[in-house]
């Protein structure tokens, strides 16, 4: 995991592995607005549920893996997120 993880982060959402889906399937981008569960309370491994997590604000509203939503933020793990690239 990267440190550069952090509030006003860009970041697109996706799936860590083949067998480890992301619950946001339509592969969302948007930004870190803050620190969320495990990262609030400083927690880290299997207390953690995996990792990080962070509230992303969704660049469009989104529906989940289940069909819930749409939702213009959530909470999502670290591991589900990937930099944007910087810009030139």
């Amino acid at each position: 995991m990267s440190n550069d993880f952090g509030i006003g982060a860009q970041v697109f959402v996706s799936d860590a592995s083949d067998v480890d889906r992301s619950p946001w399937p339509s592969e969302p981008s948007g930004i870190i607005s803050r620190a969320g569960g495990s990262a609030v309370a400083r927690v880290w491994g299997k207390a953690a549920i995996g990792g990080r997590l962070w509230w992303i604000e969704f660049d469009e509203p989104q529906v989940n893996a289940d069909g819930e939503g749409p939702f213009s933020s959530a909470q999502v793990l670290e591991k589900y997120l990937e930099l944007a690239p910087p810009i030139d």
